[in-house]
């Protein structure tokens, strides 16, 4: 009998209850339905990202992985179906460290550049910062009434973020 084998029966070798542990493991699972090859591989790279004993070597790889994917949305979904407040810091940090542009979700990170938890804020707002595309007028008004709004405790953000839509409407 192989290790493998002995291992999946020995009783002792497997605690479901860890299975459900938000401590020990990720809980995120993204739905997968209708996805296809290369949706799937993006999707088990974000779960990947989660993993406790990731390296900022493979953190990187991943990053490069995402860009060439183009999983703009899934990474959103991601985002908000996370639990995990770490989840969602990690997640949003992948979002700019991906390179990728998220200016079709623009409001959505305003939205959490005002948390007041500051890591997600400052995370949030990398990613506002780092919105490359055209962002239409009425998203820009929005967003600056959202953040103008805002009761963040991170006041310095609060300005960055303010500064930086002010200084895209035309």
């Amino acid at each position: 009998m192989s290790d493998i084998v002995k291992e999946l029966l020995d009783e002792d070798a497997f605690d479901p209850k860890k299975l459900f542990n938000e401590e020990e493991y990720s809980t995120l699972i993204i739905k997968r339905d209708g996805f296809n090859k290369k949706e799937n591989n993006a999707a088990d790279l974000l779960e990947g990202l989660l993993d406790k004993e990731i390296t900022r070597a493979e953190s990187e790889e991943i990053f490069l992985k995402l860009k060439g994917s183009n999983s703009v949305d899934m990474m959103v979904d991601a985002i908000k179906k996370a639990k995990r407040l770490e989840e969602k810091i990690i997640l949003t940090a992948a979002c700019w460290e991906s390179c990728l542009d998220f200016s079709n979700h623009f409001l959505f990170f305003v939205e959490l550049a005002c948390n007041d938890i500051l890591l997600l804020s400052l995370e949030g707002l990398t990613v506002v910062e780092n919105c490359e595309g055209t962002i239409d007028e009425s998203t820009l008004s929005k967003a600056l009434e959202i953040a103008q709004s805002s009761n963040s405790s991170n006041r310095e953000l609060m300005i960055d973020l303010i500064t930086n839509i002010k200084s895209r409407i035309v």
